[in-house]
């Protein structure tokens, strides 16, 4: 199923999308009590899922048409830290056969990014003038986790993936430089344009392509397959020796191809269109301020 956060007459509710595309039934018409994605992903089960689409089935004229309402990010106000996966992705296959190689006894690096508040599809992303000199995107695709997760075993953590979605994890490469780890880098407000949709992962089959574009020029083009760690290995290990709660989001890193990868590179510029898909789950577009 593909749910959404719909703004409509001054309210936010959750909402899932009917089978034709082209409603969205709020979570409440269902029947279901939660006020955002990060509490369904976090406290519903199958059951409830398979009941859901039952009820759509039953009700297929039910909810109101999507262009009657606005579309927020998929989680506007995430309540933890979004964790990132730091190269996580390799150049080319020559690259995965030597990590294949050498990866025994290696685990992800991760590193937090501050999540306050999403920034909408078409949104603006703040170019910080002098603050910021060398402003990059980068397609991360997201996992978010489905309940709370402890020791959980890496051949169940799959099914530990309530659903994904996509997010341009901006970054100031010279603030990294300087702060010496991204988290200050990634974490300024307007850095975390996020997609509609969070698209369950019944949905999606993998390898799950992932690509960004700046006006129009494809930039990154990569697939799950060319990812050092998978999401499943990082949910095993980070509920090894404590709870990964439920609606947490997880990014696999991004593929090569961001502004820094470019000869010269090449940073973003006011005006400049930034648009980070994940084929088959959807796309966040955004403007540089």
């Amino acid at each position: 199923m593909r749910y959404v956060m719909c703004a409509d007459r001054g309210r936010a509710y959750p909402a899932v999308i009917s089978a034709d595309g082209a409603r969205a039934v709020a979570l409440s018409e269902a029947g279901l009590p939660y006020q955002n994605l990060e509490e369904l992903a976090r406290f519903s089960d199958d059951g409830e899922q398979t009941a859901l689409k039952e009820w759509l089935e039953a009700n297929c004229r039910a909810g109101i048409p999507l262009t009657q309402v606005t579309l927020l990010p998929a989680i506007p106000a995430p309540t933890q830290e979004i964790l990132v996966m730091e190269n996580n992705f390799v150049k080319d296959e020559e690259e995965m056969a030597a990590f294949e190689t050498a990866k025994t006894g290696l685990l992800p690096t991760y590193y937090y990014k501050k999540a306050t508040m999403a920034n909408v599809d078409g949104g603006r992303i703040p170019t910080y003038p002098g603050h910021v000199a060398e402003l990059d995107y980068q397609a991360e695709l997201c996992a978010v986790v489905a309940g709370d997760v402890y020791q959980c075993p890496p051949e169940e953590a799959q099914k530990r993936i309530f659903g994904y979605t996509i997010i341009n994890n901006v970054i100031a490469r010279d603030l990294t430089r300087r702060h010496r780890r991204p988290y200050i880098a990634t974490s300024l407000d307007g850095f975390l344009p996020m997609c509609s949709y969070l698209v369950t992962r019944d949905e999606i089959t993998e390898p799950i392509r992932i690509r960004s574009y700046v006006n129009g020029v494809l930039c990154q083009d990569d697939d799950t397959s060319h990812a050092k760690f998978s999401f499943a290995y990082a949910i095993a290990d980070l509920s090894r020796i404590s709870v990964l709660r439920g609606g947490s989001i997880l990014t696999l890193g991004t593929p090569y191809g961001s502004g820094c990868h470019q000869v010269p590179p090449r940073w973003l510029r006011s005006g400049d269109i930034v648009t980070c898909e994940a084929v088959g789950i959807g796309s966040v577009t955004s403007v540089v301020e």
